[in-house]
């Protein structure tokens, strides 16, 4: 069977820095590298978002951990390695695939119908990246981790969350920044300080040092973090707020477009109509022989 070509329009455009300013182990402030670590386009339920990460190093010839690139949280954020459909897509292809008991040819056309371009196949495809991620809370690769921090002096944790539609549940995703290692999924019908701080609990176990932590700006997020890690600094997510300060800006741009096409078809209309008017009347004019015009 032939493949269809997808037609996206990118409705937004990123281009994500690490969230961090300075060396976690020197304090030297960190430079931004003259390319992207990778690009691509995203399809998530809602739009389609070109993303560009852009990685920082150390500038410090004397640190240990000089010409070491950090990446940006809120770029791992969006969608998996290898993947060109966001998380909240993944998340809502196991949410309609396991709670709702959905077959694949169902969830196909639920996605179609949020102008998500794919195939059948897809879907296959998209739900091992979710079992994936729910499979990584279980299945922690400690020795990685601990070659992390040997490397790099410790740990920068992620906390995100994501409520697919229809889901009396929210997913929640504890990540490394550095290595984006996915260490915690869970899905969480209550969502509070409390049960975020038992979700982050198997980070705790591990006993690893942490450098900091990120996440976006909700209280009870900063306070479960705080709670588990009092005298680790936290830094709230900069793409959430340039997100939320480009929602009403587009909404507005959009509201323009649609007035500004109306007012140039009324103003149009009238010479359109007579256009229109003339063309039909040169067709069917008679002509000098007597008989109609083009016929």
């Amino acid at each position: 069977m032939a493949r269809t070509r997808k037609t996206l329009e990118v409705d937004t455009r990123h281009i994500y820095k690490p969230e961090i300013t300075q060396c976690p182990h020197c304090g030297a402030p960190l430079g931004a590298q003259r390319h992207y670590q990778w690009r691509k386009t995203v399809q998530h339920l809602d739009q389609v978002v070109y993303i560009a990460s852009q990685g920082k190093t150390c500038g410090n010839p004397q640190c240990r951990h000089h010409g070491q690139v950090y990446s940006a949280a809120a770029a791992q954020m969006e969608t998996l390695p290898g993947c060109t459909y966001g998380l909240d897509v993944i998340v809502q292809v196991g949410w309609w695939r396991e709670p709702e008991h959905l077959n694949r040819q169902q969830i196909h056309g639920r996605l179609q119908a949020r102008r998500v371009q794919l195939s059948e196949r897809e879907v296959d495809h998209l739900y091992p990246h979710y079992q994936v991620l729910r499979a990584c809370a279980e299945r922690l690769d400690t020795q990685r981790l601990e070659t992390l921090v040997g490397e790099r002096g410790g740990l920068i944790i992620s906390l995100d969350g994501l409520a697919p539609e229809g889901a009396t549940e929210q997913l929640w995703v504890v990540r490394e920044v550095q290595s984006e290692v996915v260490l915690v999924v869970g899905w969480l019908a209550r969502v509070n300080h409390e049960t975020l701080a038992a979700l982050l609990q198997p980070v705790v176990d591990l006993k690893l040092p942490i450098l900091a932590t990120l996440s976006a700006k909700e209280g009870c997020v900063q306070k479960a973090l705080t709670t588990v890690w009092p005298d680790v600094p936290h830094q709230w997510c900069q793409a959430h707020y340039l997100g939320n300060a480009l929602k009403p800006l587009y909404a507005r741009d959009s509201a323009l477009k649609t007035e500004l096409r109306q007012q140039i078809r009324a103003a149009v209309r009238d010479s359109l109509g007579e256009v229109l008017s003339d063309s039909v009347e040169s067709v069917f004019s008679p002509s000098v022989g007597g008989r109609a015009g083009g016929i």
